[in-house]
C-alpha cells in the first residue's frame, strides 16, 4: 500500500486547487458547431527543435538540463470532436502531438568526465498530446505527457554517442548510476491572456500548472514583445503559427520573467511514490525557482523560426543558476 509523507499531502492539496481552477476557467460544456471555423491558413505543421546549454554563453556546459531534442506535428481538425467541444465559445482549435528527449547531468570535471556535483543523472523521454483553444484575446491548452525516465529513456546513450562522434568532447562518467527506470505521467494546463496591445509592442501574462509523478508545479509569467507580430492565438513564439495567414510575415523580440513553485521533480527525486530511498536521488530540493528568457522570432509564409536564451535559478544549492538556448523551426503545409 502506498503511503505519503504529511508534507507531500499538504503540497498536493496546495497545488491541486489552482489546477482545478485553471481547468474550469471559461469552460462551457454545451453544444458546439459540427464544423470548426476556418480562414486562410495552413492546416498542418511540422516542428523540429533542440535545447542545449552548449549554445549558451557565460555559463558552465553540460550540467543540470544539458540538452533536449523534440519534434511535433500540429493539425487543425476539419470537424469538431469530443476534445474541441470542451469550449463552445472558442474561435479556433487545433491538436499538437510531440515527442521529446531530455537529459540532465551533474557538474563534472571537463578533463576526466568525473562528476563533481550532487545532481543525479536523469533521462526523460516522452510524448505529449495537446489540444489548444483560441479565443479573441487569449488561449487555453490541455496537455498530457506520457513517457519513461531512467536508463530506458536512452538519454545517456544519445549524449555519449554525440560526445564521441560529433562534438569530440569529454565523455561523462556516471550515466550507469542515473535515476531508476519509471513510467512518467503529467497532466498540464496553461492559459495566456493579452494585457496591453499596441502596434509595435504588447504585454501579456500566462499561468501553467502541472500535476504528475514527473513534475508538479505552478508557474505564472509576464511577457513583453517588440516588433511586428500577430495576436497571441497566431504568433510564432507561442506555437500558434499554424493559424497565421498563408502570406504571414512576423519578426519580433520577446522577453519573459516568472517564478516556478515546485512540489516534486522526478529527475532529481526519482519516484515520489516509492517507500524506499534510492542513493541516486535527492530528498531535498529548492521548491521555488526564478525563470527568464529573451528570444527572437521570424515568420515568413510557410516557415517559422525562433531562438531563445533561457536563464533560471537551480533547484539544488550546487547549481545556483543555469542557462541554455532553444532553437525551433516550423514548416506549414
Amino acid at each position: 500500500m502506498l503511503q505519503f509523507a504529511p508534507n507531500f499531502k499538504l503540497k498536493m492539496r496546495f497545488y491541486l486547487f489552482p489546477i482545478l481552477l485553471l481547468l474550469v476557467l471559461n469552460m462551457q460544456l454545451v453544444n458546439a458547431q459540427d464544423t470548426i471555423p476556418t480562414h486562410d491558413h495552413y492546416n498542418h505543421q511540422f516542428n523540429v527543435g533542440t535545447d542545449n546549454d552548449f549554445f549558451a554563453i557565460f555559463t558552465n556546459k553540460d550540467r543540470s538540463y544539458t540538452f533536449g531534442v523534440n519534434a511535433a506535428y500540429r493539425f487543425v481538425p476539419e470537424n469538431e470532436n469530443f476534445l474541441t467541444k470542451v469550449f463552445s465559445n472558442k474561435e479556433y482549435a487545433f491538436h499538437d502531438i510531440s515527442v521529446q528527449l531530455e537529459a540532465y547531468t551533474p557538474n563534472y570535471d571537463f578533463e576526466t568526465g568525473i562528476p563533481t556535483g550532487e545532481r543525479p543523472y536523469a533521462g526523460w523521454t516522452y510524448a505529449t498530446f495537446a489540444t489548444r483553444y483560441i479565443f479573441e484575446k487569449s488561449f487555453f491548452t490541455l496537455k498530457t505527457d506520457l513517457g519513461v525516465l531512467g536508463e530506458i529513456s536512452k538519454a545517456g546513450t544519445v549524449q555519449d554517442w554525440f560526445h564521441k562522434n560529433v562534438s569530440g568532447d569529454t565523455v561523462l562518467k556516471g550515466w550507469e548510476n542515473q535515476i531508476p527506470n519509471m513510467l512518467g505521467v503529467n497532466l498540464k494546463a496553461n492559459y495566456y491572456r493579452s494585457i496591453i496591445r499596441n502596434d509595435w509592442y504588447d504585454f501579456f501574462g500566462s499561468g501553467e500548472v502541472s500535476l504528475g509523478n514527473v513534475r508538479s508545479y505552478v508557474i505564472p509569467q509576464l511577457y513583453m514583445r517588440v516588433g511586428r507580430f500577430y495576436d497571441l492565438g497566431r504568433t510564432t513564439s507561442l506555437n500558434n503559427s499554424i493559424l497565421q495567414p498563408k502570406d504571414a510575415v512576423e519578426y519580433f523580440l520577446q522577453a519573459s520573467i516568472g517564478f516556478k513553485m515546485i512540489a516534486n521533480d522526478a529527475t532529481l527525486q526519482g519516484n515520489i511514490f516509492s517507500d524506499s530511498h534510492d542513493h541516486r536521488t535527492l530528498e531535498h530540493i529548492d521548491h521555488s525557482t526564478f525563470h527568464a528568457n529573451l528570444g527572437g522570432y521570424v515568420a515568413y509564409h510557410r516557415f517559422n523560426f525562433g531562438m531563445v536564451y533561457h536563464f533560471n535559478s537551480g533547484e539544488i544549492d550546487s547549481i545556483k543558476t543555469h542557462s541554455y538556448v532553444s532553437v525551433n523551426l516550423d514548416y506549414k503545409f
